[in-house]
């Protein structure tokens, strides 16, 4: 049936979602009349159907407790202490938080809010002196440091210092 054959009332009223099927499939395909069958005896399997009166899982599953995102919560009091013990002892950080599986900068920040002083890493003298050596050969900075055993950004910032002092 074409828009056009419809009464004034009926054109007046919106198609709804049959009348919009039956529109779009007689426009568009020749099998129009077998689809709308198919349609018809899914809306009519539907409606026959008995209402599911089986409780969700959703009515009958206990709440949930909310994940804790706030890293001192999760870890708890007694652990945040030990941690930071094993901290003051000499413990690495890099060390620590793959222990407790959490982010180096995670940690860092922690104990920085308990009031920690940070150690910082000091090359050693005879660390300085095998980076100088080993750049004066013309080795890359990013290998000197694998080879010192020290961050990139720390063999950088020494010779840096060094050139600044040097005026090299």
């Amino acid at each position: 049936m074409a828009r056009s054959d419809l009464t004034n009332a009926e054109a007046a009223e919106p198609l709804g979602f049959r009348g919009l099927v039956v529109e779009v499939l007689t426009h568009y395909s020749k099998r129009a009349r077998h689809y709308l069958e198919q349609y018809e005896a899914i809306q009519t399997a539907l409606n026959n159907q008995p209402p599911d009166t089986t409780p969700t899982h959703s009515a009958v599953a206990p709440p949930v407790p909310r994940q804790r995102y706030r890293l001192a919560d999760r870890l708890g009091g007694d652990t945040l202490d030990k941690l930071v013990a094993r901290y003051e002892a000499g413990e690495p950080t890099t060390a620590l938080a793959a222990e407790y599986g959490i982010a180096k900068s995670s940690l860092l920040r922690l104990l920085e809010s308990r009031g920690v002083a940070m150690r910082q890493q000091r090359l050693t003298p005879k660390q300085k002196q095998r980076i100088l050596r080993l750049r004066k050969q013309g080795m890359a900075i990013r290998i000197i440091a694998a080879k010192v055993g020290c961050s990139y950004g720390t063999a950088q910032a020494f010779l840096k210092m060094q050139s600044d002092l040097t005026g090299l």
